[in-house]
């Protein structure tokens, strides 16, 4: 059982992260920090754009104030920073996906060479025993993290779906961190979960919060994109075995799969595999008038059950690698062909595109 301690930093640092957010957000057009209305974003009004700014203050915060900062690699902390400063200037003043690749592999051999996460074992995805690297290790591990961190930036396109993906993620890479002992961890990722849920109730829509006061920003997804990166590599080869590669997998799986569907898309387009469009899943579901605290109920729900089953095998269902490897792959078939079904369904009626809010339930849109 956790020390207290871990809990009342958790509280510090969400608290901290609502202060930062009420400060930072009256300043966020001194810092160039507002998110203007342009014809690709859905959002009307200009929009304090800190709240990954926020989030990594009271985290951070919370963490020293703690004595946690020595529970992890430096170059967790200096990576980190050098992510969030990278999505900051971003955020003020966008510039080409050149710069901030580069940065991305700096902080992935950071991982690397100075944090010790190397995955240099894939597990038994294929049932013929476990995948050795070798000499490919490094560069599979930068390939990784660089994916994880594009998953979460790419995945933030609709208020509180990257912010509750990413907290359904930490709280599955907590509970394995608990299973192997790592108490260090466990306490850092519930002080960033607590940063990121005080952000959440800024950011996600309700009854009650008809839009978003404040959005995350590419400071905040680079940060948890990384931190989620971080995690998926040394846990999945931590000397102790806490976590089966594979398992990552499903930790992750809503942001891996969009990212990898889009990518491949515009990649077969010869288009810039980085850049912005409105073919992700939750642009198909609201272009069926689905609205947007929906969408992200439904999408968030299916990725929670993911990391859920994930889970659950980790502890007591100890099915083989390669089937659970195999049960993700067909998971992901059935994910594009899904999409495939719906970007054709909008595309034979032009009309559906954004409607009015009466066609509201998924077994409509699915299946007509």
């Amino acid at each position: 059982m956790l020390h207290p301690l871990p809990w009342l930093m958790a509280l510090l640092a969400g608290a901290l992260t609502a202060l930062s957010i009420v400060v930072l957000a009256r300043y966020a057009g001194r810092l160039s920090l507002l998110d203007i209305p342009n014809g690709r974003k859905r959002h009307q009004v200009q929009t304090p754009v800190v709240g990954g700014l926020a989030v990594a203050i009271g985290f951070f915060a919370s963490a020293l104030a703690g004595g946690y900062w020595g529970a992890i690699s430096p170059a967790f902390w200096l990576a980190g920073a050098m992510l969030l400063a990278t999505g900051m200037l971003d955020d003020m003043h966008e510039f080409s996906s050149k710069p901030k690749f580069a940065i991305q592999i700096a902080a992935g051999l950071m991982v690397i060479y100075w944090g010790g996460g190397l995955l240099h074992d894939l597990g038994d995805l294929f049932g013929f025993g476990n995948i050795k690297l070798g000499w490919a290790a490094v560069p599979f591990t930068v390939f990784g993290i660089i994916g994880v961190i594009n998953a979460i930036n790419m995945i933030d396109g609709i208020d509180g779906l990257a912010g509750l993906l990413t907290l359904g993620s930490l709280l599955g890479f907590a509970a394995i961190a608990q299973s192997g002992g790592l108490t260090g961890d466990v306490a850092l990722i519930l002080m960033l979960a607590a940063a990121l849920a005080a952000f959440l109730a800024f950011n996600l829509r309700t009854p009650w919060h008809s839009r978003a006061t404040v959005f995350m920003g590419d400071a905040g997804t680079l940060l948890l994109g990384f931190v989620l990166a971080w995690y998926a590599v040394t846990l999945a080869n931590h000397p102790a075995g806490v976590m089966q590669p594979v398992t990552a997998l499903w930790l992750l799986a809503i942001p891996l799969f969009d990212a990898v569907r889009m990518t491949a898309k515009r990649l077969c387009r010869g288009s810039n595999p980085f850049a912005a469009d409105r073919e992700h899943l939750h642009h198909l579901l609201m272009g069926f008038g689905l609205p947007t605290i929906k969408v992200v109920v439904i999408v968030g729900g299916v990725h929670c059950g993911f990391v859920a089953f994930g889970l659950a095998n980790e502890f007591w269902l100890h099915w083989p690698e390669h089937v659970m490897y195999l049960g993700f792959l067909l998971l992901f078939a059935g994910y594009v062909v899904l999409l495939r079904q719906l970007q054709a369904r909008l595309a034979a009626d032009p009309a559906k595109e954004f409607p009015p809010p009466g066609c509201s339930r998924l077994k409509k849109i699915i299946f007509g």
